[in-house]
């Protein structure tokens, strides 16, 4: 018997023309990963029956629910380009090499096949209804950029094979990666007035986004939206008074994080910070640090919070 292996787990997406239902044809794209915990839950409903013999009667499978997390390290690929303008809610379709924070919802189709160790039976977890709900980025003072992105979706359902009869990507162009992982060292940070050593930093967006049930229907339908709220953290050597003072005087910042150069870097671009920590961290007799979190605010009616450029030529 096969024993399915995380190394030859194939992770495609594609775009829903329908909220719920599944995409079908051959332009899915391979996502490439580092770990995948999408997971499908039904709300368990116990029989509240009594039957004179102590025994448990019955439990009824209720509403369904998809929630996970697809982990990778940063890079300039066409994947991730889409799942970040769907986080922002801007277009899905890889058109636009810079876009900020909109109002469009997408949903899609990702599957997940174990075709190639299994190779028979159930062996392709489609989810349908996916909406992508959350975005986290970490930058370490050595190492590569880890980030991943937070689903929420509608349903799965287990098929023998993947929806391409080739698998997810049907020309197989996105099985290696476009560009090598960015490294620490490939990130300049940009700031008014910054004058810190860097140590690590953080940025997280969050969408709020739901499902929400109906009668009749144990899969639910698309729900609602919150406010797109961009945070983050920064930790540096304590050399000076200037950047805990922000935090002090309440003086908004910018802030420009940027990976690589030319049509394959990155960029992350927060116009206005507002630090609400900030706290001086003496663990001992080595190095001090001053550790302190950030929220992205909107700086004027026709900037975004947050602006995501993948070409910087």
């Amino acid at each position: 018997m096969t024993i399915a292996s995380g190394t030859n787990v194939v992770v495609g997406f594609e775009l829903e023309s329908t909220y719920g239902t599944a995409a079908t044809g051959n332009d899915y794209e391979i996502i490439p990963f580092k770990s995948a915990s999408l997971t499908l839950a039904k709300t368990n409903h116990e029989s509240a029956v009594i039957t004179g013999n102590r025994e448990l009667q019955d439990v009824i499978m209720g509403a369904h629910s998809v929630t996970g997390e697809i982990a990778f390290d940063l890079a300039h690929q066409p994947a991730y380009t889409t799942m970040l303008q769907a986080v922002l809610g801007s277009t899905a379709d890889g058109s636009a090499t810079a876009f900020g924070i909109n109002n469009l919802r997408q949903s899609f189709t990702i599957a997940q096949d174990f075709g190639a160790d299994i190779g028979t039976g159930n062996d392709c977890h489609v989810y349908t209804g996916c909406e992508f709900n959350n975005f986290s980025m970490s930058i370490p003072a050595d190492g590569l950029i880890e980030c991943s992105v937070g689903i929420i979706g509608q349903t799965m359902v287990a098929q023998e094979s993947a929806l391409d009869a080739n698998g997810p990507d049907d020309d197989g162009s996105h099985y290696v990666e476009a560009n090598d992982p960015f490294h620490s060292s490939n990130a300049t940070i940009t700031s008014s007035n910054l004058d810190a050593i860097l140590t690590d930093l953080s940025l997280s967006v969050e969408n709020g986004i739901e499902t929400t049930n109906k009668v009749g229907d144990v899969k639910p339908i698309q729900g609602g939206i919150g406010k797109c709220r961009v945070s983050g953290s920064v930790t540096a050597h304590f050399t000076s008074a200037n950047l805990l003072q922000k935090f002090i005087d309440n003086t908004s910042s910018s802030l420009l994080i940027s990976f690589g150069s030319g049509a394959t870097g990155i960029s992350f671009n927060m116009p206005k910070i507002i630090y609400t920590t900030g706290v001086v961290e003496v663990g001992g007799e080595g190095l001090v640090s001053v550790a302190m979190d950030f929220v992205a605010v909107a700086n004027s009616a026709s900037q975004s919070t947050l602006v995501i450029d993948t070409d910087l030529s």
